[in-house]
């Protein structure tokens, strides 16, 4: 997996975690076991960590895309925060409903390795000490019973639905550039139940200049002269936010969020709680950007001018509005708001990411603008109904 970020161009140290190693190694040469602790500037030793490393392994291995990645970690990292909600007013094990609750979700979704994560459970059950081993299983069977209800949600949320449109032909209307010519990507995406927004279309974006208009022209000529004096430092950008392998952009953001709480010492409830509503926020970025997309079809930029050379591959779906730009930027202001002290820092991370596809041609100016909007107004509702510290959190959308 590489790195999770890499900072923009001028940015300063602000955006490098330091790795306070060397306190840990002194501290394992002493005589007696050093005593646990709730957090490290790098690693928080709880659950909600170890199961959020494992879902990122398993979006790896089976390679799911992605809307997989995001819908996975989202479905997840709810459930985690129903199961630890729960165990907290019923006072069991909250590491075992943790647990419970995750290899649940994850052997549902991965069903494929499903024997792999009960096996991973089985192991940790019976790794915990035989005094406490049956409060844990309590914890792990009433995590159980969480994830199955998150499973209800996840059964019914019409991400895997068919389409029954056509895509429209004519002038200013997009069409397939692979070759052969495939039919569009997830054009059934934008009616998926949302987590946070009332639909997909709740937000969607106002329509784009129009085709041959002076102002569309204006867009194409911006693409184009990126295009034409591309530097390497964009080259480079444009290809590290690709996310084509690994866990893709939500596992990137999986890891960054973790590291920032752990150095800030979130308690596991309120990690759980950050990362549930940060990965929602993401995958409500993405229904909401391909409602719009699939209402507009804009083409991309190539289309519009065979000129324009690309730095990277061109997703096989409609310019605008852009999914980086709604995705990460919805997902940065989200994790700023959660940690209260980072300035706007992943925000700027989240713009970078959506910076990256007009640096590789692939994108125009308004489709960052209109995913930017798209990203403010999510994290601003997530911001007003996300998940209590308190209440088990059911998805908004219908």
């Amino acid at each position: 997996m590489k790195p999770a970020f890499r900072p923009a161009p001028g940015a300063t140290s602000k955006f490098l975690f330091p790795l306070l190693l060397a306190a840990t190694l002194l501290a394992g040469c002493a005589n007696s076991p050093p005593a646990a602790t709730a957090a490290t500037p790098w690693h928080a030793a709880t659950a909600t960590n170890e199961w959020n490393d494992y879902a990122n392994d398993l979006i790896a291995r089976n390679q799911v895309g992605q809307g997989g990645a995001l819908r996975t970690l989202a479905y997840l990292n709810l459930a985690i925060h129903n199961a630890l909600v729960q165990a907290r007013a019923q006072q069991q094990d909250g590491d075992g409903a943790v647990a419970g609750a995750s290899a649940t979700v994850l052997a549902q979704l991965f069903q494929k390795d499903a024997a792999a994560v009960t096996g991973r459970l089985d192991r940790e059950v019976k790794a915990v000490g035989g005094a406490q081993r049956a409060r844990f299983q309590q914890g792990v069977e009433a995590g159980r019973a969480v994830g199955q209800q998150v499973l209800a949600q996840v059964a019914g949320d019409r991400a895997g639905a068919p389409w029954a449109g056509t895509v429209p032909t004519g002038d200013g209307k997009w069409a397939s550039q692979v070759q052969p010519a495939a039919a569009p990507l997830a054009p059934a995406i934008g009616g998926a139940r949302t987590f946070l927004l009332a639909s997909g279309s709740e937000f969607r974006a106002p329509p784009p200049p129009a085709w041959g208009s002076r102002e569309f022209q204006d867009q194409v000529r911006q693409v184009k002269t990126v295009s034409d004096s591309r530097t390497n430092q964009q080259v480079r950008v444009a290809q590290y936010w690709e996310n084509l392998t690994g866990s893709f952009a939500a596992g990137a953001w999986n890891q960054v969020a973790r590291q920032a709480m752990a150095q800030r010492n979130f308690d596991e409830a309120r990690t759980a709680r950050a990362l549930a509503t940060m990965h929602m926020a993401g995958w409500d970025g993405l229904v909401a950007c391909h409602d719009s997309k699939y209402v507009y079809w804009v083409p991309r930029p190539v289309q519009a001018d065979p000129s324009i050379t690309q730095a990277i591959g061109l997703p096989n779906h409609p310019s605008y509005p852009s999914n980086h730009a709604c995705i990460s930027g919805a997902m940065g202001r989200v994790l700023d708001a959660q940690l209260g002290d980072s300035k706007g820092q992943y925000e700027a991370m989240g713009k970078q990411a959506g910076d990256s596809r007009l640096y590789a041609g692939i994108h125009y100016p308004m489709d960052m603008d209109a995913g930017n909007e798209i990203a403010r107004k999510i994290a601003s509702r997530a911001a007003q109904a996300g998940p209590a510290p308190d209440k088990p959190f059911m998805p908004l959308g219908k």
